[in-house]
């Protein structure tokens, strides 16, 4: 699974654009948003409301063949809350959702680097099994299971 990043074909962008969601200029300065602010690509795209949260998680679905979960939704045990520190996963916008034998459960909101999925790999010692849902879908359970004293904007900063 941390070769997941190899596996792309197309960008993000790329996928937004031929479903009719973006135009070139948009991308161009969601990637100058991006490099400014830290932020995720997606949430770029979000907050200049070029896209929805919705029409991201779809991108990254199609992208990667991935299913989709409502992060906020899911029951997670809380042993599970501590197979992964908070702050790896408030600083990648991810979060464990279940652990079933040698398989790790994650919900992903984005791209993650692949040293973060070979690090989740070596630390747990288990495979790992991804899922999409939103950014806000992710950091609400994150709240929920595994808050921070610094505020989730300025943790889910990359």
């Amino acid at each position: 699974m941390a070769q997941i990043s190899k596996l792309v074909r197309k960008k993000l962008g790329e996928i937004l654009l031929e479903e009719g969601l973006l135009r070139d200029d948009q991308v161009v300065e969601a990637l100058k948003r991006q490099r400014a602010t830290g932020e995720f690509f997606g949430e770029s795209l979000v907050q200049l409301t070029y896209c929805t949260e919705v029409d991201i998680a779809r991108a990254i679905v199609r992208q990667f063949g991935l299913p989709y979960i409502d992060a906020s939704k899911y029951r997670i045990p809380r042993e599970v809350m501590d197979a992964v520190p908070g702050e790896l996963m408030w600083q990648n916008q991810f979060i464990v959702l279940d652990k079933i034998g040698k398989a790790l459960v994650l919900a992903v909101s984005g791209v993650l680097p692949g040293e973060v999925f070979e690090k989740l790999e070596r630390v747990s010692g288990s495979q790992l099994f991804l899922y999409v849902s939103t950014l806000s879908q992710i950091r609400e359970a994150l709240k929920k299971h595994k808050p921070m004293n610094a505020t989730p904007a300025a943790a889910g900063k990359k």
